[in-house]
């Protein structure tokens, strides 16, 4: 992705926090497990978009900072967790955001980190965890492998024919390749412990209106015209009427966590 779409979110909140998949449950719960975090816990976010991941935190009274770059995503993410004097959105990039060493017990992100230099990024989450902290980031694949279904293929198509330059998903064989490159990167200048992966799948359900809001939701999207962006929505939407209006897209996340 290019690194100056980032600011794009700020513009699309509100589709990315509809129709983005979240995160499973058992997600969190391995992280908890792993970290042996306690409820005085301070936890770190790095990239909060609308919310999705930090929900399990806020909502389990954890004390949790949470970074975006787009004023308009904190200022959302204020008026959310309004109720919960232990959340704290800060407008700042992680490469800018100054804080004590060893201060947080758990930092992790959420589809984010890959907007960071991982010799930059993770060498400062190293810095700012206390002894025994847990680094933790997760990613979606969905977005970037390539469709499995037939529908899936078919909005493919769709895209292929109005902004061919968008068709840049990977092979599985490309996914396993990026898979050991994420624990190559968390092992830069060997600061971390051998990092555990898990993988979780599961089968997400789309009305045509909220997947049109899902595609809406990459930055990606809004680097083409309006007439580009406008045709694909149509066609799309179009397809998914003509096959009931729905269309279930194959769910995969991996975590990769890592302590101190």
């Amino acid at each position: 992705m290019n690194m100056e779409n980032k600011a794009v979110f700020n513009q699309i909140i509100s589709d990315y926090e509809l129709a983005r998949p979240g995160y499973p449950a058992e997600l969190f719960t391995d992280i908890a497990e792993y970290s042996l975090i306690k409820k005085e816990a301070k936890i770190l976010e790095i990239g909060s978009g609308p919310g999705q991941a930090t929900d399990y935190y806020v909502k389990n009274h954890y004390t949790i900072t949470g970074l975006e770059l787009g004023d308009k995503q904190v200022a959302y993410l204020s008026k959310k967790y309004a109720e919960y004097p232990h959340f704290q959105a800060v407008c700042s990039s992680f490469e800018d955001f100054k804080d004590e060493p060893e201060t947080y017990d758990v930092i992790f992100s959420a589809t984010a980190f890959h907007w960071i230099k991982p010799e930059i990024g993770y060498p400062k989450a190293y810095h700012l965890l206390k002894k025994n902290g847990v680094m933790a980031v997760f990613w979606h694949l969905a977005s970037i492998i390539e469709p499995k279904t037939e529908m899936l293929n078919q909005i493919r198509n769709i895209y292929r024919k109005y902004a061919p330059e968008l068709d840049t998903y990977i092979t599985e064989e490309e996914a396993k390749n990026l898979h050991h490159l994420r624990i190559s990167e968390i092992g830069t200048h060997r600061l971390f412990e051998k990092p555990v992966t898990k993988v979780y799948r599961w089968e997400d359900g789309y009305t045509t209106k909220r997947y049109l809001q899902l595609m809406n939701s990459y930055s990606d999207f809004h680097a083409l015209s309006d007439a580009k962006r406008q045709a694909i929505l149509d066609h799309a939407a179009e397809y998914i009427d003509s096959k009931g209006g729905k269309i279930e897209v194959p769910q995969e996340v991996r975590l990769y966590m890592a302590k101190k």
